[in-house]
């Protein structure tokens, strides 16, 4: 299932979620000229995107650059398709680096805290929020309010697990403290639905659950 973003806030004209289907991630499409897709889920039968990409007319040879919020397989699992068709560069935070042994690394491109992505016409901040996973990042479209939040912070007072390896409880509520600070209206996190306005109040009280959560 996708969703044109656009046809519900004009600022966010141009991006597509593609709503992963069971445990698999969502994809933001940036489209213009060059196609980025944020994060590419896992790649499976049931979410396969160049089917996807196909239903909405988008080539494959059009996508340019894949920005990876983190090296989870929900994530990441999608780019051994697009491989196969296309030679995209894949941007992603060096500390996620290790589990990325199935992706052709000359094509990896290394981004940290600070690094502005020019992604399909936006202009998108790398802000590191470890505690999901080590190189976990969300990409902040300052001039549209809109943070791509991975699986970092999610609607409704949710925030990603620190179970697994890398994971670290106390990082990932430094992490959701650090986002609270951002002018957000809309939150398109990594699963669950997309925050179309008041993101920031959502991610306040991610912040403020996992605070209890972990204190």
């Amino acid at each position: 299932m996708f969703e044109d973003l656009g046809r519900l806030d004009p600022r966010l004209m141009g991006i597509t979620a593609i709503r992963g289907v069971g445990l698999s991630s969502n994809i933001y499409v940036i489209k213009a000229e060059e196609v980025t897709l944020i994060d590419t889920g896992v790649g499976n039968e049931h979410n396969r995107l160049d089917r996807t990409l196909e239903q909405l007319h988008i080539p494959m040879q059009s996508v340019r650059h894949v920005i990876l919020t983190h090296a989870h397989a929900d994530h990441f699992g999608g780019l051994l398709t697009i491989q196969s068709l296309t030679s995209p560069r894949i941007l992603v935070h060096k500390l996620d680096g290790h589990a990325l042994e199935e992706v052709d690394t000359k094509r990896i491109t290394w981004i940290n805290e600070g690094d502005t992505v020019n992604a399909s016409g936006r202009r998108l901040k790398v802000v590191h929020t470890p505690g999901h996973t080590a190189g976990s990042i969300c990409l902040f479209d300052e001039a549209n309010k809109t943070l791509f939040s991975g699986d970092t912070v999610f609607p409704d007072g949710l925030f990603g697990r620190t179970d697994l390896p890398t994971g670290d409880a106390q990082a990932l509520v430094d992490s959701l403290k650090k986002l609270t600070r951002l002018d957000v209206e809309s939150l398109l996190a990594g699963h669950e639905r997309s925050v179309i306005h008041d993101g920031s109040s959502q991610m306040r009280l991610s912040y403020e659950v996992a605070q209890s959560f972990f204190g």
